[in-house]
């Protein structure tokens, strides 16, 4: 069910978006399942303005940014602005919405250095969201906040049509986006300070997250060698004492070549029993990454230390598997967790709050361990506010359904993480961007009433869209 809901959304989105003549890729497999389980709330048409910024990370044009604003601000003095950190591993950020124009947001897009498409993209050259797309990501902030001006001396309020609340300032990290999010504000805090707000959404914040470790959605079974609850701990055990290398094997041939990374022989999996033959049906195959310039398949830190400790490779280690060193460095630059303790510390009044649903898009083991691991690390810091799903109040404001249907969690309180599902949102009634427009109409509402109660009454900001309204004449 988790994946036709998740295709329905994409079915809908694209259908919404190609009636308010915004031309965009489909995000996800479109097929002809009809989007009737879901409730699409009404969307007015979407606008939007390109332009780029300048970054060192993109010589030349600097970075391709679209903003799309709404006809009718959030708040009397304009619209906050979020910036959407794409998910995957990808460049191209453009051609992705969360509708936040729908809840008087200006959205911020962009393309890392190297993306985007022939006819709108960023200089540079993509580094698999290293340093140079950080520094990207950096400025594209910068500009959000008012802090820069575009390639043309204009700031984003010279750009955009209606005012804009460059106060309130925030960011989603989509997926993997979540990563560089908390990567990048942890290294260019002291420029970032105006940044209020972030929501994750099912973002795998660990290296054995991305690229999927524990058991992901395009794996025929989980990894049953993770002992489940222990992520919660910020420590994912796994007995890795049947890991087994299969020098010639591939995991799903083909998979990194569609997405333009190199396809490299070998594979680790675990023999459960012993007969040094992968038997795809009962026996879990490890994911490795890649990097541009390293020819090598790179695993997590914890994997990498266990091939070493348990002379998986006998006496010989492959050209083909990165070093620990080689692993930690990769990591280094891109596991979002491993920032978390210094951007609370650099930014204290930062708010959070993390998205994750009963069917994540990703992560398939039933701990939901991510979920659990990001939540509990924010939590630990004693971070201003920290938030596991939305106010089911504001789900209300941005879905029209009763605020019974969806988890109510109060921000900066233990979870129990033996038993997550209470505590996640349900399946099959919302497209999963209504609950992110939720998230930071939260955020940005709190962040400028300076209102952090536990329970709110109501909204509080009342706001419409219009698309009633309208519909109605």
């Amino acid at each position: 069910m988790h994946k036709l809901v998740r295709k329905a959304s994409a079915l809908a989105l694209i259908a919404l978006l190609a009636c308010s003549g915004i031309a965009v890729k489909a995000a996800f497999a479109v097929t002809d399942i009809p989007p009737t389980t879901l409730k699409i709330p009404p969307m007015v048409p979407e606008q939007s303005v390109s332009t780029f910024v300048p970054s060192e990370a993109a010589p030349g044009k600097g970075i391709a940014v679209n903003v799309i604003y709404p006809a009718k601000p959030r708040y009397p003095e304009g619209a906050p602005v979020v910036v959407v950190v794409p998910g995957g591993n990808g460049a191209d950020g453009l051609e992705f919405s969360m509708h936040a124009a729908q809840a008087g947001f200006a959205e911020v897009r962009f393309a890392f250095p190297g993306g985007g498409s022939a006819s709108f993209s960023s200089g540079g050259i993509y580094d698999n969201r290293g340093l140079e797309s950080q520094q990207a990501l950096k400025d594209v902030l910068q500009f959000a906040g008012g802090k820069i001006r575009d390639t043309q001396g204009k700031t984003i309020g010279d750009l955009v049509p209606t005012k804009v609340a460059i106060g309130n300032v925030g960011m989603v990290g989509w997926a993997n986006g979540g990563n560089i999010a908390l990567v990048t504000l942890g290294k260019f805090a002291e420029r970032l300070q105006f940044v209020g707000w972030i929501a994750f959404y099912e973002s795998p914040l660990g290296a054995l997250f991305w690229p999927a470790n524990l058991g992901g959605g395009q794996d025929l079974i989980l990894n049953r060698h993770y002992r489940q609850g222990s992520c919660a701990t910020g420590k994912c055990l796994v007995d890795y004492r049947k890991l087994t290398w299969w020098a010639g094997g591939q995991k799903s041939p083909g998979a990194h070549q569609r997405v333009g990374e190199p396809e490299i022989d070998g594979m680790l999996y675990f023999d459960e029993n012993k007969n040094k033959l992968w038997e795809e049906s009962f026996e879990y195959a490890l994911s490795y990454a890649t990097d541009i310039g390293l020819e090598k398949q790179i695993y997590a830190p914890q994997i990498t230390h266990a091939l070493g400790r348990l002379n998986i490779f006998g006496t010989k280690w492959p050209k083909a598997v990165a070093t620990l060193p080689e692993s930690e460095a990769y990591f280094q630059e891109r596991d979002g967790s491993l920032y978390i303790a210094d951007v609370c510390d650099k930014l204290p009044s930062l708010m959070v709050t993390i998205f994750g649903s009963l069917l994540d898009h990703y992560q398939r083991q039933p701990d939901h361990p991510h979920i659990a691991l990001a939540y509990n690390a924010f939590l630990e810091r004693k971070l201003r506010w920290v938030r596991l799903n939305p106010e089911p109040i504001y789900v209300t404001q941005t879905s029209g359904m009763n605020a019974g249907n969806f988890s109510d969690n109060k921000p900066n309180t233990p979870i129990d993480a033996s038993a997550m599902d209470p505590y996640l949102e349900p399946e099959g009634l919302v497209p999963d961007y209504v609950f992110m427009e939720a998230c930071i109409a939260e955020l940005a509402d709190r962040k400028r009433a300076k209102k952090l109660d536990p329970t709110l009454s109501g909204y509080i900001v009342q706001y419409s869209n219009g698309a009633e309204a309208q519909a109605e004449k």
